[in-house]
């Protein structure tokens, strides 16, 4: 029942699709965004819970609601150094992640909370003809997290928080496959491809996981905070993954007959798709009554993705083992907040963005490169306890050449380069 409970609320919330660079996605405030998304070391509402649990107790409102969303525009254009016939570049839907935030101060020192927003996820629909269509088609990886928060002041200078992180995971993966008239043998003069078939690969399930974060305010105009959000590891057992093939009209019986004699049927499987951990520290320095400076410098363990693996007991064909042997990444953020008026801040930020991605293994799944972000934003106030807050990001990565050196990838490779960008809207209310 409380799985049914958990998956409803996801489901309502409204799912979304987002490509960024490994499969994090930064916009889990309208605000932080428009400083290139610092957070860890500024309470400006009860979105501190995702950024830093332990700045919710620092609130100076006893109540505050924090809500809004993003459209992001991504593209990666594909560059085939051999043929520039085979050029192209992804079509991904207009994506939305979310967020929303309320809290409650029970004391002067406890306070409470409950967030729900999406870090992570990716999308990429790179066509059913494409060069690479063996590979990859169509992926879509999805996360929602329902976290509870509890933060408290230990004293004037110190808060700490944690939260509870149940996370709703879901992916789906599209490719074709050659279907040859002899499918013991490779594809040949002899043995020519005479169709594609097609694999889809989808699941879903519920996992753990946790947020902390200590907040401190040494001096009434500087903050430093850390926090760190663990790992959450989505493993598919055999009752949440499911494999399906389909044949064209035009394949002989027999054939497909054969094909699925030889493992190419419907089938359960199960698999592991790693969330990383992310080790965040952040100061604030109010200047002036005018400026506000922060800076984070975030470390995401994305050392744990070292495969990407399907095993099936009754679909061998759905069997893989592809290495991705990530590295761990840094991203470096920097932002600035102007106070023009009573009524009306505004902001600018930067990122630096490093790839966690091995180009010995690099898979058009989830293509990245080192990147830079800018962003800008503002917040108008309505009145003294309602905000609406606003900011984009355009996003540009560096030109990369990389293969996948897997064994069923055959070195397939070439050039990619990623572009985003993404506008958010939100609102605040402290009361």
């Amino acid at each position: 029942m409380l799985r049914k409970i958990y998956l409803a609320i996801a489901l309502i919330a409204f799912t979304y699709s987002v490509k960024a660079e490994g499969y994090a996605v930064n916009v889990q405030g309208a605000k932080q965004t428009g400083m290139g998304h610092v957070g860890v070391a500024i309470n400006w509402d009860a979105s501190s819970m995702q950024f830093n649990p332990g700045a919710l107790a620092t609130l100076d409102a006893k109540y505050s609601l924090s809500m809004g969303g993003s459209l992001v525009w991504s593209n990666t254009e594909y560059t085939n150094l051999s043929s520039s016939a085979l050029n192209t570049e992804t079509d991904n839907p207009i994506a939305t992640p979310f967020y929303l935030y309320g809290s409650a101060k029970l004391t002067d020192k406890l306070a409470v909370g409950l967030a729900v927003y999406t870090p992570f996820g990716s999308s990429n629909i790179w066509g059913d003809t494409w060069a690479g269509k063996y590979l990859i088609q169509e992926i879509t990886m999805k996360s929602i997290y329902i976290q509870p928060t509890v933060s408290y002041q230990v004293n004037d200078w110190m808060s700490v928080g944690a939260g509870l992180n149940i996370v709703y995971g879901d992916f789906k993966l599209n490719k074709a496959f050659p279907i040859l008239p002899n499918p013991t043998l490779p594809p040949s003069a002899t043995n020519p491809i005479i169709a594609d078939g097609g694999a889809e690969l989808s699941g879903n399930t519920i996992k753990y996981g946790y947020n902390l974060g200590v907040f401190l305010q040494p001096t009434e105009k500087l903050n430093i905070g850390i926090s760190y959000r663990s790992k959450v590891d989505i493993e598919l057992d055999d009752s949440e993954g499911e494999g399906t093939f389909s044949f064209p009209s035009t394949v002989p019986p027999a054939l497909v007959a054969g094909y699925k004699a030889g493992g190419v049927t419907d089938g359960t499987f199960t698999a592991t798709l790693p969330l990383p951990a992310s080790l965040n520290v952040g100061f604030a320095y109010q200047i002036d009554e005018k400026w506000l400076v922060s800076a984070d410098v975030n470390f995401v363990e994305w050392s744990v993705y070292k495969n990407l693996e399907f095993v099936s007991k009754d679909a061998a064909a759905l069997n893989s083992l592809n290495k991705r042997d990530w590295d761990n990444s840094m991203t470096y953020r920097i932002g600035a907040q102007y106070s023009a008026n009573e009524k009306l801040d505004l902001r600018a930020g930067f990122y630096y963005d490093e790839t966690p991605t091995n180009d010995k293994f690099y898979a058009p799944e989830t293509p990245g490169a080192d990147k830079i972000g800018i962003t800008g934003g503002f917040s108008y106030l309505l009145n003294e306890k309602f905000s609406i807050d606003a900011a984009f990001i355009y996003s540009k990565g560096e030109k990369i050449e990389a293969y996948d050196t897997n064994t069923r990838s055959q070195g397939f490779g070439g050039e990619y380069q990623n572009t985003a960008f993404i506008p958010s809207v939100g609102i605040t209310y402290n009361f």
